[in-house]
């Protein structure tokens, strides 16, 4: 008895292995990217909630008679400062804390380009103007949002 059987894949199989590969492998790429701007999104309006919360907090101490805030822009570098001021973030003697730059294709969406937003906390009550800031990353948008009472979600 002649056995006819090749041992082997052909290159059909072989093709079809690979392209198979190709696909599940783009696809995986794709969701990671889209994965870490969401977690870089996140991240970066969690810090902006902390750094608000951290104003809002200085302020209820009444420190040294001066207000609280954080000045957000959305400008080529979106960017947000932490300082306190004894009037509003234009006074000459305001003293910023610490300024945080958003990550690469993070932006904000609110306030819209070109703009600012100040959200300052008074002293002792702090309270503010309810308002929100959104952040924005590859189509997902997260909404900080600033009550009238100075709560921030």
């Amino acid at each position: 008895m002649h056995n006819n059987f090749h041992k082997g894949f052909s290159l059909i199989e072989v093709l079809l292995v690979v392209a198979i590969l190709a696909l599940i492998g783009s696809v995986s790429v794709e969701y990671y990217r889209s994965t870490a701007v969401y977690i870089q999104t996140k991240s970066f309006a969690n810090g902006l909630i902390s750094d608000m919360q951290y104003a809002r907090s200085r302020s209820l101490n009444g420190e040294n008679t001066l207000k609280w805030g954080v000045h957000v822009v959305n400008s080529t570098n979106d960017y947000y400062e932490v300082f306190s001021t004894p009037t509003d973030y234009l006074d000459a003697t305001k003293i910023v804390y610490s300024t945080t730059t958003a990550p690469g294709g993070v932006t904000f969406s609110d306030p819209t380009s070109g703009a600012t937003r100040d959200i300052i906390f008074s002293r002792i009550a702090g309270t503010t103007t309810a308002t929100s800031v959104s952040v924005l990353g590859d189509g997902n948008t997260i909404v900080d949002t600033i009550t009238a009472l100075g709560v921030i979600y």
